[in-house]
């Protein structure tokens, strides 16, 4: 008997508990390693204006560039370790999408929401216990030079660049979905390179409310960090499900076949030439995958010893 029947959790219940955990502990490592490098970032800064050198804060390249990397890397890392226990979503505004999308369950969808909202005040906490100086991971559009709305509207269209590719990356499965945590945390990572300096790039409501737990610091602008991301999260889920309407994979066909499947063939002085044969793997036929039976049409014949000493003797 498995142990969650042993604890007495069904079936269903153990899947939300499970899910949970993952996007508890993936949200708090994403997180965490997220603010961290903020928090170092603001220390940078900190210490040149001490030491009276120039410094442009905010608008440096180079710190933004910096920022933008770790946020879209440890997303990359830890949607690649959590995205087969729970979907690896780490944000409200993502688990959101994906219930207008393609019908996540909203029990499961609020369970979710739940553990990264948690997730998030956690890694805040942590990070301002561990780290040097006050906490200054916080995102507000002051001294920016844009207004609230515009601010809003930026977070939106961030958010919208980070979960167009969780769709089409992620839940649409190809021969490329295996690489779908290296466009999710590109798609962060472009965000930070453009919100950064403006808004601090929320484009996730726990990555902003947590901060603001820890600290008691909630700006008069904190909502755009909820109705940006929201509103992004409308827009791809509706892109989403027009383009699956369309039947988009139409546009540009057979872009997931595998040629190396196929009948092989030879050019021959200029003719296209049919070897004939046709190759697939199955664990009973394919050694490399585990089986003890030669592939079917298999190039190289099999001979047993018996068969190979007596030709040999033939032969002589």
């Amino acid at each position: 008997m498995p142990t969650w029947e042993r604890l007495g959790l069904s079936m269903g219940l153990k899947n939300h508990l499970v899910a949970a955990s993952g996007e508890f502990i993936g949200t708090f490592m994403f997180l965490f390693m997220s603010y961290s490098v903020v928090q170092i970032a603001g220390s940078r800064v900190h210490y040149a204006r001490q030491a009276g050198t120039p410094s442009s804060g905010g608008a440096d390249p180079a710190l933004i560039f910096y920022i933008a990397s770790a946020f879209g890397m440890s997303l990359a890392v830890n949607v690649w370790i959590f995205y087969r226990v729970s979907g690896g979503m780490f944000n409200p505004a993502v688990t959101l999408a994906l219930v207008l999308g393609c019908g996540m369950p909203i029990v499961r969808a609020l369970i979710c929401v739940v553990s990264q909202i948690i997730a998030s005040i956690c890694a805040a906490a942590v990070a301002s216990a561990m780290l040097p100086g006050k906490l200054s991971v916080g995102t507000s559009t002051a001294g920016s030079g844009i207004t609230e709305a515009q601010g809003c509207f930026l977070e939106m269209f961030l958010t919208a660049q980070l979960i167009v590719p969780i769709f089409f990356l992620a839940v649409e499965k190809h021969r490329a979905t295996y690489l779908a945590p290296l466009g999710i945390g590109g798609g962060l990572f472009v965000g930070h390179l453009v919100g950064v300096y403006y808004t601090g790039a929320g484009i996730n409501p726990a990555r902003s409310f947590g901060p603001a737990v820890v600290t008691g610091d909630f700006n008069h602008d904190h909502w755009i960090y909820w109705i940006g991301p929201i509103l992004g999260a409308i827009i791809s889920a509706g892109l989403y499900r027009f383009m699956k309407m369309m039947e988009y994979t139409g546009g540009n066909p057979d872009q997931d076949i595998d040629l190396t499947s196929g009948p092989s063939h030879m050019e021959i002085d200029g003719k296209d030439v049919n070897q004939g044969r046709e190759w697939s793997r199955s664990r009973e036929s394919d050694p490399e995958l585990g089986g003890s039976i030669p592939a079917k049409n298999s190039p190289v014949p099999v001979v047993s010893q018996g068969d190979d000493i007596a030709r040999g003797s033939e032969t002589r």
